[in-house]
C-alpha cells in the first residue's frame, strides 16, 4: 500500500515537472478536497469510560481566485461530522469511531477564507502557506443516556465558533487546468458566537475549558480545475505571451523563456536530438545524429581523414594509424616497426643506403663501408687514429715480427682503417744506442717494414701504409739505462691523413 501511494505521488511529480510554468494570477478554480478532519486541544477529562469526538468525515468545496501571480484566495465550505465513544478508556486518538458505541453525533458546518501564499508560482511543483479565519456551525445530536447529563434521546444543541486557521501544502500542476495538492491544516477555536438547545451530555460549551475539543487538524488531498489559461501556440509549454521563440518546433524541449534548448550544439534540438551528447564539431543528420561517412568512428567535421578505407584502425583524428610515425599508415606499412626518423620508401621499410644496419635519417654515418661495425647511430665501433700509436715490443731473437700483445693492438688498427678509408699512415722504427749507426738504421727498418707486412697481411692497402726507420735516432729516454734503452726501441704509428 505504501508502495503504492509512493508511486503516485511520483507520477505525480514527474507529471507536474513537465506541466511546467503556469499562471494564477486572474484565474478562477474549483476544489474538492477531502477526506478528514481529527480534533485537538482537548479542553476537559470525562469521568467513566468514555472517549469525546474522534477523527471524522470532512468534505469540502472550495472556490479560489488568484490575484498577484504568488497568491491565491481560498472560500471553503465543509461538511464535518463525527462520534463520540462510549466505551472507551483511554484519552483522544487519531480513529474513526463508530456509532454503534455512541452517546453522540457531532455535525457541523464550516466556513473558510483564507490567503495562500505560493514560494515558486511559475514552478511546475509549488509549496505553500496558508492563513485566515472562518465560521464553524456545529451541532451536537444526543443518541443514548449519559448518567452524568440526562438528556432526551434525539435532543440537539447548536452553537457557532469563530476560528483561526494555518497550515501548509504542495501543489502538483498535472497540466494547465488540473492541478492536485496535499495539504495540513490547523483550525484552532478564538471565541463562541452563539449557541442554542438543551444543556448538552459534556456541560456547557460556551466555556472553552468544558469542551471535548478547541480546535482540530485536517490532512487532506484535494484536486483543483483553473478556468481559462493563455494560449500556447507552438505547445512548448510556455504561454504565447510570455514565449520569447512562439515558432518552436514540435517536441523540443524549451528554457523558461520558450526557447529550444540544444544541450551538445549540433543544431537540432533536444527532444528530437536523437543522440544528445554529440560531440561539438561534428556534422549531424536531420535526428540530430553525427555522420561518419568513411564508416571510421570518427565523426564529419573532426575527421581529418574522411576517406580512409573500411575496416582500416585510425586514431581520434580519424586518420589511418602509423604506429611507427613514418607517414606510411599501418595497413600499408609493410615494416611497422621503423625506428623513429628514418627514411622509407613507399611500402613503409627503411631505406640503409649504406648497409649498416642503420637506416638512412638515424645513420649519422652514411657512408660506412660495408662489413664494418657500427653503433646505434651508423658510426663505425672503432676509434679513428687521432694521435701517434707507440709500441713496445718484445722481439724474439732474429725475429723481426710484433708479439702477441701487440698483434691485437695491430689487429684493432686494421679494424679503424677500415672504417675510415681515407685514413694513412706512417710506420716509424727507432733502436736503442747500443751497436753502430748503419746496424740500428737497418734494424729499425726491418721492424717498421714487419708492421707494415702485419697490417698489409691483414687487408689494409700498402698504399696507405709507409715504413721508415730511424736507427738510434729522436730517444724518447736515457740509452744509458736497461729501462731507458727498452723504452728506445720501438715502433711509432704517426696518422697522415684522415
Amino acid at each position: 500500500m505504501k508502495f503504492k501511494a509512493i508511486l503516485t505521488i511520483t507520477l505525480i511529480a514527474m507529471m507536474a515537472v513537465t506541466a511546467g510554468a503556469l499562471e494564477l494570477n486572474g484565474r478562477f478554480g474549483v476544489t474538492l478536497r477531502g477526506p478528514v478532519f481529527a480534533p485537538l486541544f482537548k479542553g476537559s477529562d470525562y469521568a467513566g469510560s468514555f472517549e469525546p469526538f474522534m477523527m471524522g468525515w470532512s468534505p469540502t468545496l472550495e472556490v479560489k481566485y488568484g490575484i498577484p501571480k504568488k497568491i491565491i484566495i481560498d472560500l471553503s465550505i465543509s461538511l464535518m461530522s463525527s462520534y463520540d465513544d462510549s466505551s472507551a478508556v483511554t484519552g483522544q486518538s487519531f480513529k474513526l469511531n463508530k456509532k454503534d458505541n455512541a452517546y453522540s453525533k457531532l455535525s457541523g458546518l464550516a466556513f473558510g477564507l483564507t490567503g495562500q501564499y505560493y514560494f515558486l508560482p511559475e514552478g511546475g511543483v509549488q509549496p505553500y502557506l496558508l492563513v485566515g479565519a472562518g465560521l464553524n456551525m456545529w451541532t451536537i445530536k444526543t443518541l443514548g443516556i449519559y448518567a452524568p447529563h440526562p438528556l432526551p434521546v434525539g435532543s440537539k444543541y447548536k452553537f457557532t465558533d469563530l476560528v483561526a486557521k494555518g497550515g501548509a501544502g504542495i501543489n502538483f500542476w498535472i497540466n494547465e487546468n488540473l492541478s492536485l495538492d496535499i495539504q495540513g491544516k490547523i483550525t484552532y477555536g478564538l471565541a463562541n458566537l452563539s449557541t442554542s438547545g438543551l444543556y448538552t451530555a459534556y456541560g456547557d460549551l460556551t466555556k472553552r475549558a468544558s469542551r471535548p475539543f478547541n480546535g482540530y487538524i485536517e490532512p487532506s488531498v484535494g484536486v483543483t480545475y483553473f478556468f481559462g489559461g493563455s494560449p500556447d501556440t507552438d505547445q512548448d509549454g510556455v504561454k504565447d505571451k510570455f514565449d520569447q521563440c512562439p515558432d518552436t518546433p514540435y517536441g523540443a524541449l524549451v528554457d523558461q523563456y520558450g526557447c529550444p534548448i540544444d544541450s551538445d550544439g549540433d543544431g537540432v534540438y533536444d527532444g528530437i536530438d536523437l543522440c544528445t551528447d554529440t560531440r561539438k564539431g561534428c556534422v549531424v543528420d536531420i535526428t540530430g545524429c553525427p555522420l561518419d561517412t568513411d564508416k571510421d568512428g570518427v565523426c564529419d567535421g573532426l575527421d581529418k581523414c574522411e576517406n580512409t578505407p573500411a575496416g582500416v584502425a585510425v586514431d581520434v583524428r580519424g586518420c589511418s594509424l602509423d604506429i611507427d610515425g613514418d607517414g606510411i599508415p599501418d595497413y600499408l606499412d609493410k615494416q611497422p616497426n621503423t625506428p623513429k626518423g628514418a627514411q622509407v620508401d613507399s611500402i613503409g621499410v627503411a631505406i640503409d643506403s649504406d648497409g649498416d644496419g642503420v637506416p638512412n635519417g638515424v645513420d649519422k654515418c652514411p657512408d660506412t663501408p660495408a662489413n664494418v661495425p657500427v653503433d646505434e647511430f651508423g658510426c663505425p665501433r672503432a676509434k679513428a687514429l687521432a694521435e701517434k700509436m707507440i709500441l713496445n715490443i718484445q722481439y724474439e731473437s732474429g725475429s723481426f715480427d710484433p708479439d702477441e700483445a701487440n698483434k691485437a693492438i695491430l689487429d684493432e688498427l686494421v679494424i679503424a682503417m677500415g672504417a675510415y678509408p681515407l685514413l694513412k699512415i706512417q710506420v716509424n722504427g727507432y733502436t736503442d744506442a747500443l751497436g753502430s749507426d748503419s746496424g740500428n738504421l737497418k734494424i729499425s727498418q726491418k721492424r717498421a717494414n714487419s708492421i707494415k707486412d702485419y697490417l698489409v697481411a691483414k687487408g689494409v692497402s700498402q698504399d696507405r701504409i709507409t715504413a721508415q726507420g730511424f736507427g738510434e735516432a729522436d730517444p724518447i729516454s736515457d740509452n744509458g739505462t736497461e729501462e731507458g734503452r727498452q723504452r728506445n726501441r720501438r715502433i711509432e704509428i704517426v696518422p697522415v691523413e684522415q
